[in-house]
């Protein structure tokens, strides 16, 4: 039951998930869980300077999943960051409040999102600015 993001999805939302400063999880330990090199990843989807093979498209859309999902915890000793896979998933959720442009209108939207799901666009994208 391997569910894999289509490549165009994929390639918006990781460049989302990698441009965000907030994301709780740092570009390292990333590439790490995707088990592929950092400069690799930088260059597949913020530089896009090299094509994604079916190979990187697996591996970067199952760890994504993983960490959306909460499966996967940044953990710290002696200031060693290091990946640690949970037992029980732990989600993270956080308050949002954005505008949206709906008919050519921008309205106020409110609700609870997974802090971790970069799926949605950004006000600048829907206006069609980036």
């Amino acid at each position: 039951m391997d569910t894999t993001i289509p490549k165009v999805q994929l390639l918006k939302e990781i460049k989302r998930f990698l441009k965000d400063p907030n994301r709780g999880i740092s570009q390292n330990l990333f590439a790490e869980l995707c088990g592929i090199s950092k400069t690799h990843l930088l260059d597949v989807f913020l530089d896009e300077v090299e094509p994604m093979t079916e190979v990187t498209q697996r591996r970067v859309s199952r760890a994504y999943l993983k960490w959306q999902k909460g499966e996967v915890a940044v953990m710290q000793h002696k200031n060693n960051r290091y990946i640690e896979f949970r037992k029980e998933p732990k989600p993270k959720f956080i308050r949002t409040t954005g505008l949206q442009v709906v008919n050519g209108e921008i309205k106020i939207k409110l609700g609870i999102q997974n802090k971790g799901d970069y799926s949605c666009e950004t006000l600048d994208e829907q206006l069609g600015g980036k």
